[in-house]
């Protein structure tokens, strides 16, 4: 392992490359699957992969497609609102629909069961939480609470001052919902109660839902045994800005740490399979789909699935290990060893791709930065804050130092400790 790695942080150390890879995916804007800015994404990623080797592939993978023109959001007197519908969000009547807003707070758990008697048939109103963190509830959790409660429609907040609305998904995926979109801190405000009196508005989304395709760009660099290591990255965003910390970080690092271990992958025991994913920001719709149409054989010989998303915004980098209690030995052991600094957090997380490939049993970390460090720049994603200035050189590479030591180690352990890796 010792000479693996050496070899390949002599090569990340030389590599001039992460940084214009990573302005060149922000230069593709916020690459939201189904749009040309997505393609662009997934072709720039496809061409940088063909020129570490020419078996690069893409493999396509289908999912719940949805489009739609702007929605409106108005007060009953017709002023205008901040609006921006949840990707997938279900439609409003043509006309559009009129409630009440009844506002949750946060919108916890206990808040919906607290006022469980006032939620039919009314707009909830929630505020968006930091999302890395221990304490964090899913916007998609909520929606579903407001949906398991008859509301009308589902409106989240930005809690943050002068941030604008967000971007997000609702998870529908097609399915039964409800009406589903996002404001700001200066319109959430503008729909407190008055007294007794509850805010009303006017909403209008006219979505359509359609079958629609995107590509997962792969490469296979086989090793001594059919095992391989999967590292993986999601390329797709949202509309609002860049998708530069989530998660053009994550793909120029991973692009980075391909190329450093590239001449590299033949003497190991076990190969290195690169996968770029898209549709990651609709409720993992593209990892979900690759995995799932895998045979058992196939996904036992996935060791390990290294996924980088999120890697700059922060200083600090957190490995989530998903519950693989040997994972997180592994993980601080590897970082240890090497003299590099890492925060673990065991809890299944269900916020990127990595969740996929654990719920089929196979050991998966995410790697992200500035996790439990809501003041960091990561507060920024899923908005239009979500740009390349927020991102430092240096947190790119001590994410691609991090994945480098994680990956060399799995390469090259044992059989008995890597397929321990499995136990919980």
């Amino acid at each position: 392992m010792t000479n693996l790695l050496d070899a390949a942080m002599t090569a990340l150390a030389a590599d001039a490359a992460m940084q214009s890879d990573f302005t060149a995916l922000c230069d593709c804007c916020g690459r939201r699957a189904g749009t040309p800015s997505e393609k662009a994404g997934i072709e720039f990623v496809q061409s940088r992969l063909a020129a570490i080797s020419p078996a690069a592939a893409l493999e396509p993978v289908a999912y719940a497609g949805w489009r739609c023109p702007p929605a409106t959001l108005r007060l009953a007197d017709g002023s205008e609102l901040a609006c921006n519908p949840l990707l997938g969000s279900a439609s409003t009547p043509a006309a559009g629909l009129s409630a009440e807003v009844i506002d949750l707070g946060r919108g916890s758990e206990e808040d919906f069961k607290q006022h469980a008697a006032d939620i039919a048939g009314r707009c909830v109103l929630v505020r968006h939480e930091y999302p890395f963190s221990a304490v964090h509830v899913h916007r998609r959790r909520k929606y579903g609470w407001a949906m398991d409660h008859g509301a009308a429609a589902f409106i989240i907040a930005n809690p943050a001052p002068g941030g604008g609305p967000l971007s997000g998904s609702s998870g529908r995926g097609g399915a039964a919902g409800i009406p589903a979109i996002a404001t700001d801190y200066e319109s959430a405000a503008r729909l407190a109660p008055v007294g007794s009196k509850r805010a009303r508005v006017h909403l209008k989304i006219e979505g359509e839902d359609y079958p629609a395709q995107t590509r997962v760009a792969i490469l296979n660099l086989p090793g001594q045994t059919r095992d391989c290591i999967v590292l993986s990255a999601h390329i797709d965003g949202h509309d609002l800005a860049e998708s530069a910390m989530d998660n053009a970080t994550g793909v120029a690092v991973v692009l980075a740490v391909a190329r450093a271990f590239a001449p590299l992958i033949a003497s190991c025991r076990r190969g290195l399979r690169i996968c770029f994913f898209s549709a990651e920001e609709w409720a993992l719709a593209g990892s979900r789909q690759y995995l799932d149409r895998m045979s058992a054989d196939e996904r036992s010989a996935i060791a390990l699935n290294i996924n980088l998303d999120t890697v700059g915004g922060d200083t600090q980098l957190t490995a989530l290990t998903s519950e693989f209690p040997r994972l997180e030995t592994f993980v601080v052991e590897a970082a240890t060893a090497a003299g590099l600094p890492v925060n673990t957090y065991a809890p299944l997380m269900g916020n990127s791709d990595h969740f996929n490939f654990a719920r089929h049993g196979i050991p998966a970390l995410r790697l992200v930065a500035g996790f439990d460090r809501p003041q960091c720049n990561i507060r920024h994603i899923l908005t239009r804050g979500d740009t390349r200035e927020k991102v430092t050189e240096a947190e790119l590479a001590a994410a691609a130092r991090l994945t480098a030591t994680l990956l060399a180690r799995a390469l090259t352990d044992s059989d008995d400790v890597v397929m321990a890796l499995r136990k919980k």
